[in-house]
């Protein structure tokens, strides 16, 4: 995760802070940004004007996120940077924290100082004058910073594991999956199989359904995991990236189920591929995912913001243009023996369901 650190007191700063939030997390990260995601609103609602309650709780809030950032991005315009963000600065550099500072103001202090105070420029890991600069920083080193899309993945899953399958809080993703698993169940339906395994499992249905001598769910987020083995205590758990080669035996699974988990992924033809190596012979795929086309209209095809229950707006990388083409690349891999769109009862949202078995 980036933490944003910038100065919002105007309607100017914070518009370009927003833009600059959403062009990092087109890069593929989790971004913090205090304006957004401190949770003002939620709190004065609760606590109405307790002016020192909420400013604690929102300091707190924002020091938790520079906690746990792998980095902090600090805008720094004008003759004298904003004294919270120097705080920031200060406080992420006794933690070790990588400290990126933005300026594209030109004016300097002179060749002694330069551009910005002594104490921020010697703070600061790296220095941009652009944003365009920054960005492709950003992207350079994004390795550098241990901050990929499956880990800002598994950490967004681990923060909302508790309210996942909350429906009254979350109407539109528990009509998703109540339409997903009217699909699947479909296809359980007096079978019994050998061996389950669910790519992307969560904490959800489809172990606790299926019936078969051996299940085993694989899922980025320990989080999600830990619920999961509370559920289904019998069922094997593995804490892994779905697009890497797992440590499971090929053709081992003559059932694998995936649902709604390649919008995350930045290599879905690994995942595909993966699901070919572990499919038997006489194997079924089950695969959901949403159906990409009302979210490319909408233009939300690279990052999806998530209202948590307390209030706050998570982000994280989905790309619903890396699927335009699923049913080619899935007809090249599998044979194709059932594909459907599934409307889920609200607006125009839908999900497409395929049905896959290993080539002859």
């Amino acid at each position: 995760m980036i933490y944003l650190a910038t100065s919002l007191f105007t309607a100017a700063e914070q518009a370009f802070s927003a833009a600059l939030a959403a062009e990092i997390e087109a890069l593929g990260y989790e971004v913090y940004y205090p304006w957004r995601d401190a949770g003002e609103e939620s709190l004065i609602a609760a606590w109405g004007e307790d002016w020192p309650r909420v400013n604690a709780e929102i300091a707190r809030r924002n020091l938790s996120a520079i906690d746990s950032c792998a980095a902090v991005v600090a805008v720094v315009e004008g003759a004298d940077m904003d004294s919270g963000v120097a705080m920031e600065i200060g406080y992420a550099r006794a933690l070790g924290k990588p400290v990126k500072l933005l300026r594209t103001d030109f004016r300097t202090q002179g060749p002694r100082i330069g551009p910005v105070n002594l104490m921020l420029g010697t703070a600061a890991e790296t220095f941009y004058t652009s944003v365009e600069a920054l960005l492709a920083g950003l992207r350079s080193e994004r390795a550098e910073i241990a901050d990929t899309a499956g880990d800002a993945v598994a950490r967004f899953y681990n923060r909302i594991a508790e309210e996942y399958s909350d429906g009254e809080r979350h109407p539109t993703t528990h009509a998703f999956k109540r339409a997903e698993e009217a699909v699947t169940a479909e296809h359980l339906a007096g079978r019994r199989f050998r061996a389950a395994l669910d790519l992307g499992c969560g904490d959800g249905n489809f172990l606790y359904h299926v019936t078969a001598d051996a299940k085993i769910g694989v899922d980025g987020s320990v989080e999600m995991l830990r619920r999961h083995h509370l559920r289904l205590p019998e069922a094997s758990f593995l804490l892994a990236d779905c697009q890497r080669p797992l440590p499971l035996a090929p053709s081992a699974f003559d059932v694998i189920h995936c649902s709604f988990l390649l919008d995350h992924l930045t290599d879905v033809d690994a995942c595909l591929r993966e699901m070919r190596r572990l499919v038997a012979q006489d194997g079924i795929i089950l695969l959901a995912l949403y159906s990409p086309g009302p979210f490319l209209r909408r233009g939300e095809e690279d990052v999806l913001r998530y209202r948590t229950a307390s209030g706050g707006v998570l982000a994280v990388r989905r790309s619903f243009r890396d699927l335009a083409d699923l049913g080619r690349r899935l007809a090249s891999l599998f044979r194709v023996e059932d594909e459907r769109t599934v409307p889920v009862g609200r607006e125009d949202l839908s999900l497409d369901y395929y049905v896959l078995k290993a080539p002859e």
